[in-house]
């Protein structure tokens, strides 16, 4: 017998409606939503132990998915895990007694506009829940996690540090014109690459050509947090053969970015 068996009485409808209640009350959904980080699809297993009455996090079981997505963001994931495990720890304890399990296996499937589908699996269930076992989710996948540009930005990994090396940001005062930029102390030849809106996270291309072939280099315009956007125009700039990136700021407070060369 399942433990949803075990503990549902003889009203499973009912029962399933109070943890489901439970979960939301306690802000589980808020809290994984905001582990998956900021964009993709997502289809993974959160496995937990309760340890000291408390719930901690242990490995998570994911496949990456053939458009690109599937895992969730490794740096939101490590940031939110305290928030998660305090919702599922008040979750617990908001079960009876006799209900309040020991093993957790959380499945998570996030697609495009549909709300996020969480699947419970408690003590004797929760071994069994696999990620293959979840739907697929539904909607585009995000440029950024193309399968292609993930290859390729491990290949180039070395050489996008040391264009990291080669990042700076420039003065208050400063002009791109004709082809070169200057800001009172440089003065080198650049071409802008792209824009980045730091409120509404919108990134876009400047460039005429794009920079390379996989997903993020040829969508004209997505949406994109800051970490992302760094690694991408350090990327460009290499694939442009630039010396540096220099990041400026319009007077609309829009960022942009900027491929010189020596």
């Amino acid at each position: 017998m399942s433990w949803f068996d075990r503990h549902a009485g003889e009203d499973p409808a009912a029962f399933f409606d109070r943890l489901t209640a439970a979960l939301n009350a306690a802000g589980v959904p808020a809290a994984v939503e905001a582990g998956c980080g900021p964009f993709g699809l997502r289809r993974f297993v959160a496995r937990a132990e309760v340890r000291e009455q408390r719930v901690r996090l242990g490995p998570v079981d994911a496949l990456v998915l053939p458009r690109g997505g599937g895992p969730p963001s490794a740096t939101a994931w490590a940031a939110g895990s305290q928030a998660l495990e305090a919702a599922l720890t008040k979750f617990r304890r908001s079960l009876p007694p006799a209900a309040q399990f020991s093993e957790l296996a959380l499945g998570v499937v996030r697609g495009g506009e549909v709300p996020l589908d969480l699947s419970l699996r408690l003590d004797e269930d929760a071994a069994g829940l696999r990620p293959i076992d979840l739907p697929m989710p539904a909607g585009q996948p995000h440029p950024a996690e193309d399968p292609a540009y993930l290859r390729a930005l491990a290949g180039w990994a070395p050489r996008i540090d040391g264009m990291r090396a080669n990042f700076s940001v420039a003065r208050t005062e400063w002009t791109l014109t004709d082809g070169r930029f200057d800001d009172g102390q440089r003065r080198a030849p650049a071409v802008a690459m792209a824009t980045w809106h730091p409120t509404q996270r919108q990134f876009e291309w400047l460039l005429e050509t794009p920079a390379g072939e996989e997903a993020p280099f040829v969508e004209p315009s997505f949406l994109l947090d800051l970490s992302g956007t760094m690694e991408l125009v350090c990327f460009a700039a290499l694939r442009l053969g630039a010396a540096g990136v220099v990041q400026g700021t319009l007077g609309t407070g829009v960022t942009v970015f900027l491929a010189t060369r020596a």
